[in-house]
């Protein structure tokens, strides 16, 4: 018993010194890892310290950098205004001067006009003449007069006539023939008379001429009211500008305009549809009545129905009659609506031949102004009129066609529906 007791404080005592030497030595390590956490700590903050120091060092040279930037930017901007209103400036300048130069290059051309107008000779102390002669223009222009002018007639001669300036028209008498007419001068040409006054405003101007007295038929548009005159189009000339592909169109429109006329015609000589005679035909076959009867009966509808009566008179109730029944009304209604097809593809082709004509008008005006430039009007005018035309014509096919196809159709609708309702109410009479 005391050497078991002996073991087991051996024991003990060999357990205690063993967890007295563990908790050494975690104390010691305890100990290190606390120092190795302080060093890499200061080392750490004192990192942070250097990081921070550098950052604001290069913080402080970004700064100055983006200062000296800004302040060479606004010296570019300042240089760069200061350019633009020399430039500015330039510009007025020139305006000026080319304004000046053509006021300068007027006066010298109205001096010019003047000296040669009255052969001026400054030798001969006559320098004050054009200062007379715009005098004397301007009291003529103040009070008119009759005076001579040379025109060129129709057959190409030129002769004096009669005329009178006020402003900018004038107005000139043929005495021979007894007409007036306004006087159209152009730069570069003879002028010329054009009669566009009525036998009224003609006897007005000689009664002027003649006696001082009279009524003066004045254009308010200054004349641009007879280039709008001139330039009036024949329909020929109007439909030449829609090139090729208002061909089609027209042809479309006259085979649309053809056949309309014709079914229109047809559906107008159509024999009204009797309404009651299935019932008359009913009461004569239940009172047993002959076929004379019937037929005087009969014979006062249209042909249509007396043909439908003829096949239910022949057949007796049964499938068959139905069916001849039906086929009559098919192919009757076959020959109603025959050739309707043309007017409604008509409708429906005419502005799709008019939008690839306005595509293929732009495309050649497009094609124009990549050669010509777009300055000159003329020069692109030509695919924009038959773009427009091309368009006019479309629509003015389609819009009637499309219209006269829905009546006519409607009307032979009407019309077959009467004569459906007319052989349902005879297919059920038994005529045996």
């Amino acid at each position: 018993m005391p050497r078991f007791l002996f073991q087991i404080s051996s024991m003990l005592l060999l357990v205690a010194l063993c967890n007295f030497s563990i908790a050494q030595q975690s104390q010691t390590i305890e100990t290190q890892l606390l120092e190795r956490l302080t060093k890499s700590k200061n080392e750490l903050q004192a990192l942070e310290r250097e990081i921070t120091n550098k950052s604001n060092t290069y913080a402080d040279r970004l700064r100055k950098k983006e200062a000296t930037i800004q302040e060479l930017r606004n010296q570019a901007a300042a240089q760069q205004r200061l350019a633009d209103e020399q430039l500015v400036s330039l510009e007025k300048l020139k305006e000026r001067v080319e304004q000046w130069s053509a006021q300068s290059h007027y006066q010298q051309h109205i001096l010019t006009e003047y000296s040669i107008a009255t052969q001026m000779n400054v030798a001969d102390g006559s320098k004050y003449r054009i200062l007379d002669l715009a005098a004397e223009r301007i009291n003529a222009a103040l009070n008119p007069a009759w005076q001579e002018s040379d025109v060129l007639s129709s057959d190409g001669h030129i002769y004096a006539v009669p005329s009178l300036t006020l402003g900018p028209v004038s107005i000139g008498l043929e005495t021979e023939t007894q007409s007036a007419g306004l006087i159209i001068k152009e730069t570069g040409q003879p002028s010329r008379m054009i009669s566009v006054f009525n036998s009224a405003s003609n006897k007005e101007f000689f009664a002027l001429h003649q006696t001082g007295t009279g009524l003066y038929t004045f254009d308010p548009t200054l004349g641009n009211a007879l280039q709008l005159h001139h330039h009036n189009e024949k329909l020929t000339d109007h439909l030449r500008k829609g090139g090729l592909w208002a061909i089609p169109i027209l042809i479309f429109g006259a085979l649309s305009l053809m056949i309309a006329l014709l079914k229109t015609a047809q559906i107008l000589r159509l024999p009204k549809v009797k309404r009651n005679l299935a019932e008359e035909i009913q009461a004569l076959v239940n009172k047993d009545a002959d076929h004379s009867a019937i037929d005087q009966v009969s014979s006062q509808a249209g042909p249509d129905q007396r043909e439908l009566v003829s096949i239910a008179r022949s057949v007796p109730v049964s499938q068959q009659r139905d069916d001849l029944l039906v086929a009559f009304l098919m192919e009757h209604k076959h020959k109603l609506e025959k050739y309707m097809g043309v007017v409604a593809t008509s409708a429906a082709i005419a502005p799709l031949l008019g939008l690839l004509g306005t595509v293929s008008g732009m495309i050649s005006t497009f094609k124009m102004m990549t050669i010509f430039g777009s300055g000159d009007a003329a020069t692109v005018s030509g695919g924009i009129s038959e773009a427009l035309v091309t368009t006019e014509l479309g629509l003015i096919v389609a819009i009637p066609s499309l219209v006269v196809s829905a009546l006519l159709t409607r009307q032979i609708k009407s019309y077959c529906h009467k004569l459906e309702n007319f052989a349902i109410k005879l297919s059920k009479i038994s005529f045996t």
